[in-house]
């Protein structure tokens, strides 16, 4: 149809028309849209407490990860990975830190039985040591291949690793293979190009929330800690790296804590086994805690961990049971009247 043969009325309906489709309505009635009962999207973590407290992690939203060095964030990372696979997801993943056989045998570590997983010790110039490695047996290698192969997707760190030559792979692959889950670690391995560092972290969190929301994914995002007190091992909110736009734009933010890094006398360790002992945790059988300082979902709240080392993976710890934490309690009452008996 030429335009030319259009009447005025049907031209000005035309145009009408072709504006209203490039130009979204400014508002709307509330009887235009049904209500909706259907289950939100999102990617479970298989840590059950965690699930519970942040709902799992929602489509269009951000997850920030953090904690002291070796805490285990990349850990959590890998294990979320395997998770968000099994789970009928594909993954893309920055990695700005880890060799790649690192992450490929952390990974897949993660993913067999232990009884799978071999040691092999390390020798010097043909002499025994004392050290170990790791490997997965060479009959599990077909099927992890198989699963990871078509559904996990790796930025190549020799490309440029600025925001929008990151943006641009992100986006490639979700419109190329339909991925919607997004592991970016970590924050401070993305090139900035200005001087002005704090300026360009915030806009780079703003294009990183403007992608998540729009393209309906989820991104999973480590960013370090600011530099605190040493004796510090447990991070607030307040102690992300970046301006503080990184936890405003997040759905939720998870520190990770480890527990054997901690003084057992001191008053951060003895306010935090409290803490847990109210969440129903035995602090004493923890290896590293999942604090969330941030959340959309239930609550903020802490979650008991237990590391393997072998495989490298954390697993939800058992709460107590009631009976267990009655006899606890009283044992401390009984301690704390002890401990203020005047002498």
């Amino acid at each position: 149809m030429e335009i030319n043969t259009l009447t005025e009325q049907e031209k000005a309906e035309l145009l009408n028309k072709k504006k209203t489709e490039l130009t979204p309505p400014l508002y709307y009635k509330f009887s235009d849209y049904k209500y909706n009962t259907n289950c939100k999207d999102r990617v479970l973590s298989g840590i059950r407490d965690l699930d519970y407290l942040t709902k799992g992690f929602e489509l269009g939203c951000i997850t920030i990860w953090t904690g002291q060095t070796n805490a285990g964030k990349t850990t959590i990372m890998t294990m979320i990975t395997k998770q968000t696979i099994q789970q009928g997801e594909k993954v893309f993943y920055f990695n700005g830190e880890q060799t790649k056989d690192d992450f490929k045998n952390n990974l897949y570590k993660q993913t067999v039985d232990k009884k799978d997983i071999y040691s092999k010790q390390f020798l010097q110039k043909g002499k025994e040591t004392c050290v170990f490695d790791y490997f997965v047996r060479d009959e599990q290698i077909p099927k992890l291949d198989k699963l990871y192969g078509e559904n996990l997707i790796v930025y190549n760190n020799n490309a440029k690793r600025t925001i929008d030559f990151l943006l641009r792979a992100m986006e490639e692959v979700r419109q190329k293979y339909g991925v919607r889950v997004f592991m970016l670690d970590n924050f401070m391995q993305i090139d900035t190009t200005s001087s002005d560092e704090y300026r360009e972290q915030k806009d780079i969190m703003e294009k990183l929330r403007t992608f998540a929301v729009n393209k309906n994914v989820h991104i999973h995002l480590v960013a370090h800690p600011r530099k605190i007190d040493k004796m510090q091992t447990r991070i607030t909110i307040y102690d992300v790296l970046g301006s503080s736009n990184l936890v405003n734009k997040a759905y939720n933010v998870i520190s990770i804590i480890r527990v054997d890094t901690m003084d057992k006398e001191g008053n951060e360790y003895k306010r935090l086994q409290k803490q847990m002992f109210e969440e129903g945790y035995d602090i004493t059988q923890t290896s590293s805690i999942l604090e969330v300082l941030k959340t959309k979902g239930i609550r903020c709240g802490l979650v008991g961990l237990i590391y393997d080392p072998i495989t490298k993976t954390f697993t939800g710890q058992s709460q107590m049971t009631s009976e267990i934490r009655e006899k606890m309690k009283h044992q401390t009452q009984q301690q704390t009247e002890i401990e203020e008996m005047p002498f």
